[in-house]
């Protein structure tokens, strides 16, 4: 009999005595009390998450991350997805990545307002530069536009991130103001 007992079989039965197991008491089984012990055995029962093999995050798990967070109320993120029959692992991957598309904007940001405040003060010690003719002010000016040149090289260069967190960035970016406001 083992030989034919399949893995679904097995399951169903799990299910089964698992929901039978929840009556022990003598009140009656009611849909609430049932639905709950299936959801309860479900979730026994589901695979275990595993983060997907491209790292890409769906519209899903942003919009489930969502409802942890704002269902949260001083429970932890794990604590809340398994009330709401989230698994928390993938709550956790999911966190992971939006905290990795949030800091890489931020990044992003932090490097366009650098080079912005850099370009302004060349553009004007070029432009004082200019209207200037002692040689000695030239000289000084040649010197600090040359060290505020070097200085602006040693900021770190925008690298190139991975095509998986770019696609990330553009599933994210729109929702950035309601992640932010959940605190991730």
């Amino acid at each position: 009999m083992k030989k034919w007992v399949g893995s679904g079989v097995r399951a169903g039965l799990a299910l089964t005595a698992l929901v039978a197991g929840c009556n022990r008491s003598d009140a009656p089984v009611t849909p609430r009390r049932a639905g709950e012990a299936l959801r309860q055995a479900a979730r026994r029962l589901a695979p275990p998450f595993r983060p997907p093999v491209d790292g890409l995050v769906t519209d899903q798990q942003v919009d489930q991350y969502i409802r942890v967070r704002r269902a949260a109320k001083g429970r932890t993120d794990a604590e809340t997805a398994r009330a709401l029959g989230i698994a928390p692992e993938e709550i956790s991957w999911t966190r992971a990545r939006v905290v990795e598309v949030l800091v890489a904007l931020d990044e992003k940001r932090v490097r366009e307002a650098s080079a912005e405040v850099y370009a302004k003060a060349l553009s004007s010690l070029r432009d004082t530069r200019a209207k200037t003719r002692d040689p000695a002010d030239i000289r000084v000016l040649d010197e600090q536009i040359a060290a505020l040149e070097r200085e602006r090289a040693t900021v770190r260069q925008e690298e190139t991130p991975s095509t998986v967190l770019l696609s990330n960035m553009r599933r994210i970016a729109g929702r950035r103001a309601e992640l932010e406001a959940l605190a991730p």
